[in-house]
Order: C-alpha cells, then sequence, then structure tokens
C-alpha cells in the first residue's frame, strides 16, 4: 500500500507540473487541427483513387494523428525527467524514505495520462470534422486504449534516453529520432500505394502495426486480422521499452 500511495502522490505532482503550463494542453489541439486542415483538404482526392480503403480521407488519417501525438510524448516525457535531474529534485527523491520505483512508475503513468488526453481531444476533432468510428462506441474507447499504451511505451524509451545521456540538447533533439517511427508508416497512403523500398521499411516499422490497428477501427471497424497483429506489437514494445527503461533506472539510482 505504500509503494501504491507514493507513486500517486508522485504521479499527481508531475501532472500538476504538466497541467501548470498552458500550452501543454493546448498543444494536442493546435497538432490535431494542423495535421487535419494541412494533409485532410489538399489530399481528400485520393479517396477516389480505385482500392483506397476509406471515402473519407480525415478518417484515414486521423490514426497518423494519435500516432503522432503519442510518439512525441516520449520526448516531452524525457525532458521532463531531465528536468528534474539538473534541478536536484530527483535526488532529493532518491534520499527520501520511498520506493524508487515508484519514482519511475509516477512518471511513466503521467505519460499515460497525456496519450490519453491527447487522443481524446483528437477523436473530438475528427468527429467535429465529421469522422464516423465504425467501431462504435466499444471502438472508440479501444482506440483511447491503444494510445495509453502507446504512450506508456514510447514514454519509457523518452526516460531512457533521459536516464542515460543527461544531456539536454540530446533529450530535447529526440523527436527527431522518434519522427522516422511516426511518419515511416501507412500515414498517408495504404501500403500497396508507396513505393518498394517504403514498402518494406513500413513492414519493418513497429509503429505501423499499430497505426493499422487503429485505423481498422475507425474505418473498417473490427478486423481481427489487422487489428490483432497490433495488439501484439503493442504488448511487446511495451514490455520490452518498460523493462529496459527500469533495468536503466535502476543502474543510474544504485
Amino acid at each position: 500500500m505504500a509503494f501504491l500511495r507514493e507513486t500517486y502522490y508522485l504521479y499527481l505532482r508531475n501532472l500538476r507540473v504538466w497541467v501548470a503550463q498552458p500550452m501543454n494542453v493546448i498543444s494536442p489541439l493546435l497538432m490535431a487541427a494542423f495535421f487535419f486542415f494541412l494533409f485532410g483538404a489538399p489530399l481528400s482526392g485520393v479517396t477516389q483513387l480505385p482500392g483506397f480503403p476509406s471515402g473519407d480521407y480525415h478518417a484515414f488519417l486521423a490514426p497518423m494523428v494519435l500516432v503522432q501525438a503519442a510518439v512525441f510524448t516520449g520526448s516531452d516525457l524525457g525532458f521532463a525527467m531531465l528536468t528534474d535531474i539538473l534541478s536536484g529534485y530527483f535526488d532529493k527523491l532518491l534520499l527520501a524514505p520511498i520506493n524508487r520505483l515508484s519514482i519511475l512508475l509516477g512518471n511513466l503513468l503521467v505519460g499515460a495520462t497525456r496519450a490519453l488526453a491527447q487522443a481524446l481531444v483528437i477523436l473530438l476533432v475528427a468527429l467535429a470534422l465529421g469522422v464516423s468510428v465504425r467501431g462504435g462506441i466499444a471502438g472508440v474507447l479501444m482506440v483511447l486504449l491503444l494510445a495509453t499504451v502507446f504512450g506508456l511505451a514510447w514514454s519509457s524509451l523518452g526516460l531512457m534516453i533521459a536516464i542515460r545521456t543527461r544531456n539536454v540538447q540530446l533529450t530535447q533533439s529526440t523527436w527527431l529520432l522518434f519522427m522516422p517511427f511516426a511518419f515511416l508508416t501507412t500515414a498517408f497512403m495504404p501500403r500497396e500505394f508507396l513505393p518498394r523500398w517504403l514498402q518494406i521499411a513500413v513492414m519493418l516499422n513497429p509503429v505501423n502495426y499499430v497505426l493499422e490497428a487503429v485505423r481498422a477501427i475507425i474505418v473498417q471497424g473490427w478486423e481481427w486480422e489487422v487489428i490483432l497483429p497490433g495488439i501484439w506489437v503493442l504488448a511487446a514494445m511495451t514490455v520490452v521499452f518498460t523493462a529496459l527503461a527500469t533495468w536503466l533506472y535502476r543502474r543510474a539510482t544504485v
């Protein structure tokens, strides 16, 4: 019980730090609107191509916006951890009579919460643009769940970079490292419409399987042959990334 209580209070503290900055809350709405309006209207004509899987390009694009927001959350959370390290607050927590894993978990839960909040905002923007989720209410809940777990996985990666490097410039620029994972996907076009080299890159990118699972729920409904691979890949990513983050964190706080 003490571990859960410590984690809860550290989670609340980190959440308040995030909410205290208005742009942290507003930016997901601005980013979602930016992607929808920048790519949605100009590329809407591609839905007329033979074999395109959706008649609504906003619906096709929505999963990309969701995944992109969660991927960049990892970079933001890593920088937040580094800020605590450089300010000395992290060292004070290590000296406190608490379970040290509660510090890590308190940060990761904020990453998951941020991903959930961003996904909710993005879905509301998509619905306002006329997007219909074929999976229904259960589909919306499933998309929110996948986005939350995905945010947890990428937050682990961001924390790993911050803990391992303790370098401001490198941690700030991790979004450049994460960007290929968000864009080397079927974000804008179906796989069969892409050049051969990009099809290979997409097949090797684990993020694409999560993206296509979300898209299947939104565009097609409960297409389990697409959804299940995304769930398994997401589960594997989450286990591997959180395990590595925990291992690096233990090494850094011995």
